[in-house]
Parts: C-alpha cells; sequence; structure tokens
C-alpha cells in the first residue's frame, strides 16, 4: 500500500492541484477568444432555439461550431450559468487526465509515472486553458485519445477520435492530420511489397474518411448558404487571416518558437539541451524516445502550417500538443539517460521552477502577450467585478466608459448575469477608459491614454491590474 502512494505521490500531487484550480474557477466570467467560441455562439443557439445551425457572419469563424452548439444544449438541460458552463468543461478535463495518463504509462516505467505526469500536466497554457470554458480542452482531449489509438491500434477509437477533431475546429482537422501521419508511421508495415502497403493505407483510411466526408459536408452547406468558407473579408477578426510576405512568414516562425519557450517552457529546452550536450546523440538510441521524437517533429512541423502564412493566427493556446509531445519527449530523456540521481534531480528542480513561475512572466507594456495562456490572469476577474462595482458607486455609467477586448463584449455575454449593457472600443476623446494590462492594445492607444489621462483609480492584485482613467481638462 505505502509502495503504491509513493509510486503515485505526485500523480495525486497533479489532482490536488487540478482540483483547487478548478473548482477555484467555477464563478470565473467567459475571457479573451471564449467569449466568442463558447458564449455567443452558445447564446445565439439557445436564444433561437436550435433552429439554424449556422451562425451570424458577426460571430461565424468558419469551421464547425459544435462546440458552442455543445455548450447551448447543456444550458437548455441545466440552466444557462457560469457554474453550469464550467462543469460541462468537466468530462473533457477528467478526460485529459485519463488519456494524458495512458500516454505517460505506454512510454515510462511504473516508477515513473506520477512526476512525469506531474511535469507534463503543469505546462501553464493547459492549466490556464482548463480554468476556462475553451474549445481547446476538449481539442486536447481528442488529440491524446487519437494518440494513444493509435499507439495501440484501437481503430474504431481512433475513428471517433478523428471525426470528433474535424468537428472541434479546422485546427483540430490540422492536430488529426497529424495523427494520420503519426498512425501511418506506426500500423503501416514499409517492408511489405508496394502492393500490400497501398492496401494497407486503403484500409486505414477508412477510419479517416468519415471525418472527411463530414467536413466536406458542411462547408459545402456553408458556402452554399454563405458564399464563403473559413472567414470573409468583413469578419471582425479578418485582419488576423490576412496574409504575410516571406519576410512575415520568417517572423512568424520566430513567433511560434517565442511561444514554444514562453511561460517557463524555456526551462524545458535548458533540461533538453544540458542532456544532448552530455550525452549527444546517444539519448536517441533508445526505441521509445525515437518514437516520441518523432512524434513531436511531426506535430512541430504540419501543426502551424496553416498559421504561419498568416498575420495573427499563432496564439499559445494552439499550440498545446507541441508544448505536451515535446515535455513528454524530454522526460523520456531526462529518466531514460545515464544521468545520476544528483543531476536528474537538479535538472527536475530546473523543469518545476520554470514553468511554475512562468505563470509569473509579464512582458513590458506595448509587447503582446497570451494572458489566456497563463495562470497569471486569474487574478483579473476579481479586479474587474471591483472596478465595475467601483463604477456604480461613483455613478458613472457605463455608456460613458469605453474599454479593449475582450471587456468591450456585452456583460450578459461574459458574466451570463442578464447585463445588455456594454464598455463601447476606444476612441481618443472618451471621457472615461477602463483599461488592464491584459488588454494587448496598440501603442498609439497606450501613448494616448498615458499623455491625456489621469489614473483616478487602481486596482491591483499580483501581476494584474485595472486602471479607470479619466480624460485630462
Amino acid at each position: 500500500m505505502l509502495k503504491l502512494i509513493k509510486d503515485n505521490l505526485f500523480y495525486y500531487l497533479s489532482l490536488i492541484i487540478l482540483i483547487v484550480l478548478y473548482t477555484s474557477s467555477l464563478q470565473n466570467s467567459f475571457f479573451w477568444d471564449t467569449i466568442q467560441l463558447a458564449s455567443k455562439h452558445a447564446n445565439y443557439y439557445l436564444s433561437t432555439n436550435f433552429s439554424n445551425i449556422l451562425l451570424p457572419n458577426s460571430i461565424d469563424s468558419g469551421h464547425i461550431p459544435t462546440f458552442g452548439f455543445y455548450l447551448a444544449f447543456i444550458w437548455s438541460l441545466f440552466g444557462k450559468s457560469l457554474i453550469v458552463s464550467h462543469l460541462s468543461m468537466l468530462p473533457f478535463v477528467l478526460g485529459i487526465v485519463w488519456q494524458l495518463k495512458k500516454t505517460v504509462t505506454f512510454f515510462f516505467k511504473k516508477e515513473h509515472i506520477g512526476i512525469v505526469f506531474l511535469l507534463v500536466f503543469l505546462d501553464p497554457t493547459l492549466l490556464s486553458q482548463i480554468t476556462l470554458i475553451s474549445p481547446d480542452i476538449p481539442l486536447v482531449f481528442f488529440f491524446l485519445l487519437g494518440l494513444n489509438s493509435v499507439l495501440q491500434n484501437k481503430k474504431h477509437i481512433l475513428l471517433i477520435s478523428i471525426l470528433l477533431l474535424f468537428l472541434t475546429s479546422m485546427r483540430g482537422m490540422m492536430v488529426a492530420f497529424c495523427i494520420l501521419i503519426i498512425d501511418i508511421f506506426y500500423n503501416v508495415n514499409f517492408n511489405n511489397s508496394v502492393k500490400k502497403i497501398f492496401y494497407s493505407l486503403l484500409k486505414r483510411s477508412k477510419i479517416y474518411l468519415p471525418a472527411v466526408f463530414v467536413f466536406i459536408l458542411f462547408n459545402l452547406y456553408h458556402y452554399l448558404e454563405k458564399g464563403w468558407i473559413g472567414y470573409h473579408e468583413d469578419s471582425p477578426w479578418a485582419n488576423c487571416f490576412e496574409s504575410v510576405n516571406l519576410k512575415g512568414y520568417f517572423f512568424n516562425i520566430g513567433i511560434l518558437f517565442w511561444r514554444i519557450i514562453d511561460f517557463g517552457r524555456i526551462g524545458i529546452w535548458i533540461v533538453f539541451s544540458i542532456l544532448f550536450l552530455k550525452y549527444g546523440k546517444q539519448i536517441f538510441r533508445d526505441k521509445l524516445t525515437r518514437q516520441l521524437l518523432f512524434i513531436f517533429i511531426c506535430i512541430l512541423l504540419i501543426l502551424p502550417l496553416n498559421m504561419l502564412w498568416a498575420k495573427n493566427l499563432l496564439a499559445h493556446r494552439y499550440l498545446l500538443p507541441i508544448y505536451l509531445t515535446f515535455a513528454l519527449l524530454c522526460a523520456r530523456i531526462l529518466f531514460y539517460s545515464n544521468s545520476s540521481v544528483t543531476l536528474k534531480r537538479v535538472l527536475i528542480g530546473i523543469w518545476l521552477l520554470a514553468i511554475t513561475t512562468g505563470n509569473f512572466w509579464v512582458y513590458p507594456d506595448k509587447i503582446s502577450q497570451g494572458w489566456d495562456s497563463t495562470l497569471g490572469h486569474l487574478p483579473y476577474y476579481k479586479l474587474r467585478n471591483q472596478a465595475i462595482n467601483y463604477l456604480e458607486e461613483q455613478e458613472i455609467d457605463i455608456d460613458q466608459v469605453q474599454s479593449f477586448f475582450p471587456n468591450t463584449a456585452l456583460i450578459d455575454n461574459i458574466d451570463l448575469n442578464g447585463n445588455p449593457k456594454n464598455f463601447k472600443g476606444f476612441k481618443a476623446g472618451a471621457e472615461y477608459v477602463f483599461y488592464s494590462n491584459i488588454y494587448n492594445i496598440s501603442d498609439k492607444d497606450y501613448e494616448v491614454l498615458a499623455k491625456e489621462y489621469d489614473v483616478i483609480k487602481e486596482f491591483k492584485n499580483q501581476i494584474v491590474f485595472i486602471k479607470i482613467y479619466k480624460k485630462q481638462k
């Protein structure tokens, strides 16, 4: 019994962290892109009694809106509230725990499962997304489900996971393509004759065809009804899809690698670099390590392909499968190298210290930050409520106050409290401005606030603050 507890101590610690984070977030409002992808979509379906599959252009993100439909369905059963919305994520959160442990169990010995699970699970972006009502939580679950299905060659479960990935988003489709390549690598014998290989690939394709069929059917219907696929020129986020030139493409590659090491993940790369410098190519002699290396490289090269060509499609959360697979690879190298116990403990310490403190990384004011991908954003919800209460106490009507994304949505879409008001988008000359450092505003707007406005009230907790500005006379 004691040995069982000892072997699983770090796994139990992970569960405790999860329970504390999850339960403390049940009253948190919708945040950043979840206002659009969860609340607005679900509110539309609920208000129209699910009468139309397609969303209005103003909130249509171009992909199959299964997540918003699911959330609306849950609301129709249990009522529309923040708690119900967060609880709707619970099956997927538990699914991540279940499938991540299966992945770790496949690649690691029993005595390493607990600590490896903790090292991978503590990724700041994964934990942050778990506190949100986010479509990326189902996506990560379906990704792990699909990966494990490939590793264990469970065709029927793989078919379901691929279909679910296609139903999640365009990114889910790219993740499914990554899994297809990994599946071919694992489950097609290329030592056979060309004819046998061809028939193996043909048989394997049956797993993926239902998802492709659903994708084509939806997009054909979408195009016939609306005349566009993916995005349209009048879309509120059309600027994100603006294509970049060659210089912009290489700039995006730089942003991609910044995202990969951001919020403390540089610590994992430091651990990897130390092990590589010490042991060189020896670290890849192990078969399972080479398999993890292939999985990581496959996802690293394929997943960003539909992001690098555009101006602003490299959000941290989009890259979660890359973070998780690299963490698994690095952990495999760490625990199966010939390192001394002392060195392993030091490297584990570096890893844990880096990804834990990564949640408190804050960049200078004029550098955009992925606040939905770090636990550092958590104080924002309480501060926002305090700031709104302050405006009410001072009898400053919200109609007089301007703000920035994501605080310009209808308050009801953010808080589900029935309040139909909203802060207007900032324009120079506004009498009052509601600003937080979690709003990634333009340099121009930042300079206007600094030169033409005075702070009349500030609310601060840890690394997050909200300031109420008033126009100088």
